[in-house]
């Protein structure tokens, strides 16, 4: 949850790799007192968190990291206070360094760290609005991850899980009593959230025997070697002992006490409406697009790309021969192939580290509604193994699973973090997460990954265009709602004014509602990339080219957008203007003359008709397990 001090994720070689843009050797020899302070916080950090420790490090012992208490974490009133005290004063440390004193590098650091933290204080700084049991994002969904995705290293390990596993109970109830005091300020989620949550509540209880926690933590301990018969079946014994004793009753319990809230929130209430809730979301906002910029500009971003789109497609769909053509599918099917096909054709992307993948189907019992799949980042000190995770339930057709898998193994997260973890940076900067740019860099590799499906040329189109209108119009629709507070007849507003008809807008203003700010990092996460692409290819014309862009963008790992558009500048003026040839693109899908844009009419109830069911059923492909 927020409350933590600093965004830690529990996500998340040796040679440097090859960087065209700034080799390091070539900087200066920087400040080694920053590098201890950084490696300082690191250590703070994961002494703090037990589970973060876990899944951030196989070796902690080896980086002088004191192993916290085996608890799954904190939950009272009184850590958002003290999680703000602790982020300033780690923030004052920071900003005593002179900053010309620090390498390139470092200075990434700096600018990254000092983002992280401001956004920490300003969100530690609305309680009100740390909402603990909403769906996909909250507590319900991502328990059972922590323990499904938990990796046995020693024997210790599994005493250690079972002592996190017994925690949970305590948790669950401080969470509820935070909750308590939302519901009392007269704070509290949708009717529709709620019922997404109470559903997940009954669906993971249901299962007894074959519950999840039960069935993998026994495969796990099974495969584990050095155990003794009859420690293997205490383990197991124990196992079930927690889970339904004390694990189980928790859900029971908060399932009682999330349905006495029920009603708290009025119909039709945004959180702009809520006391606080425009300065909360703008905090929000920021933090999940990755970006200083206020959510009037980042809407603004957005809303120029879809236009872009929206022609586009409207040019499609007036070119295209037979409707069958849109009908066109990817030949691979089988989820590791898929990722090995996507490895083979990256001749856009700097070439990364050798890493092993597996990609598996999860359990249903454990798989949120809200997630299409997820790539389970791997221990920052062996980036060697990697785990993708995909809710088959979810995953509409082949090509869905071919763009979920372009988004979460090669090239998006997969290889986006283990490019960047095989650079060595930081460890606090390894561990620390910017979710504008990682979600937005897998959507922008998601986008590329449709150009070498062997499709046809229309149902590439197609099929890249429905995906980014899908994230992009979620992410205006929510900043619009949530952060500006439009009501359903000025979101309408907004969808004639792009050429769509209004007719969806109840269905969508009811959606960013009950899952406000999850799609924020993919759609606006995508815009920034795009609109950050396109002004470097419009200005270096003939010069531009795509690998050493991608090489850019790669370059320093997550951050902040203003911090990326400030390294593709630089990397621009590398360039001689003169010699730039600007370069007309051909427009592949010429439309007949039809009457002026924008489109109201007809043409925008076509679009409707092929993107609107996607806008408002497609699920997010979120990766966050931990949140």
């Amino acid at each position: 949850m927020e409350i933590m001090k600093k965004m830690i994720t529990a996500v998340l070689g040796f040679a440097m790799a090859v960087s065209g843009y700034i080799p390091v050797s070539a900087e200066n020899a920087g400040n080694p007192a920053f590098d201890e302070f950084m490696m300082d916080e690191f250590r703070e950090a994961m002494e703090s968190d037990y589970t973060t420790m876990h899944f951030t490090l196989r070796d902690y012992a080896a980086y002088g990291i004191e192993k916290p208490e085996p608890v799954i974490g904190s939950a009272a009133w009184e850590d958002y206070e003290q999680a703000i005290n602790d982020t300033k004063e780690s923030l004052a440390k920071l900003e005593a360094f002179d900053y010309d004193s620090l390498s390139e590098t470092q200075q990434h650091d700096y600018d990254v760290f000092k983002f992280t933290c401001e956004r920490m204080i300003e969100l530690n700084s609305y309680p009100d609005y740390d909402w603990w049991f909403m769906p996909s994002e909250g507590l319900i969904d991502n328990l059972p991850t922590n323990f499904t995705e938990f990796v046995f290293y020693e024997k210790q390990d599994i005493d250690d899980y079972l002592s996190v596993l017994e925690s949970v109970s305590d948790y669950i109830d401080g969470a509820l009593d935070i909750t308590a005091k939302q519901v009392e300020h007269g704070i509290f989620m949708t009717d529709g959230a709620l019922d997404s949550t109470l559903d997940a509540i009954n669906k993971f209880v249901a299962r007894t025997d074959d519950n999840p926690l039960i069935v993998i933590f026994e495969e796990n301990i099974d495969a584990f070697e050095g155990l003794e018969e009859s420690e293997r079946e205490a383990y197991k014994a124990r196992n079930r002992e927690i889970l339904f004793s004390s694990y189980i009753p928790a859900y029971q319990r908060a399932a009682e006490r999330l349905e006495g809230w029920r009603g708290t929130r009025q119909e039709g209430v945004s959180i702009a409406d809520l006391p606080g809730g425009k300065e909360y979301y703008e905090a929000r906002t920021k933090f999940k697009a990755s970006s200083d910029k206020s959510p009037q500009e980042i809407l603004d971003i957005c809303t120029a790309y879809l236009n872009t789109e929206i022609k586009k497609y409207i040019s499609l769909m007036y070119s295209v021969e037979s409707d069958d053509l849109l009908e066109d599918t990817v030949d691979i099917t089988d989820p590791s192939e898929i990722i090995a096909f996507h490895e083979k054709n990256m001749s856009v992307y700097p070439e990364g580290p050798k890493v092993r993948y597996k990609a598996s189907y999860l359990d249903p019992a454990v798989a949120s509604d809200g997630i299409v799949a997820y790539y389970l980042q791997p221990p920052v000190d062996m980036i060697e193994d990697n785990v993708v995770r995909i809710n088959g339930d979810n995953v509409a057709d082949v090509n869905e699973l071919y763009s979920t898998l372009a988004h979460e193994g090669f090239p998006g997260h997969l290889y986006q973090i283990t490019w960047y973890l095989n650079t060595k940076p930081s460890m606090m900067r390894s561990a620390l997460s910017n979710i504008g740019y990682t979600e937005g860099w897998a959507m922008y590799a998601e986008d590329d990954a449709w150009s070498y499906s062997g499709m046809n040329k229309y149902a590439i189109e197609f099929n890249r265009i429905n995906t980014s209108l899908s994230y992009a119009m979620n992410a205006a629709c929510d900043i619009g709602v949530n952060a500006l507070g439009w009501d359903v007849e000025e979101l309408g507003a907004y969808l004639e004014d792009i050429g769509l008809n209004s007719s969806m807008a109840a269905d969508l203003y009811d959606f960013v509602m009950e899952t406000p700010g999850v799609i924020v990092p993919y759609g606006a996460g995508l815009a920034q990339f795009m609109t950050i692409r396109n002004k470097a290819k419009s200005t270096l014309g003939s010069q531009f080219d795509q690998t050493a862009f991608n090489e850019v963008l790669l370059t320093y790992g997550d951050r902040p957008f203003e911090l990326v558009e400030k390294d593709v500048d630089k990397w621009i003026s590398t360039f001689d203007p003169s010699q730039s040839v600007p370069v007309e693109e051909e427009e592949e899908f010429p439309a007949r003359p039809l009457s002026p844009w924008p489109f109201v009419g007809g043409i925008a109830l076509a679009v409707i008709a092929v993107i609107g069911g996607i806008i408002l059923i497609r699920k997010s492909k979120r990766r966050d397990p931990f949140a």
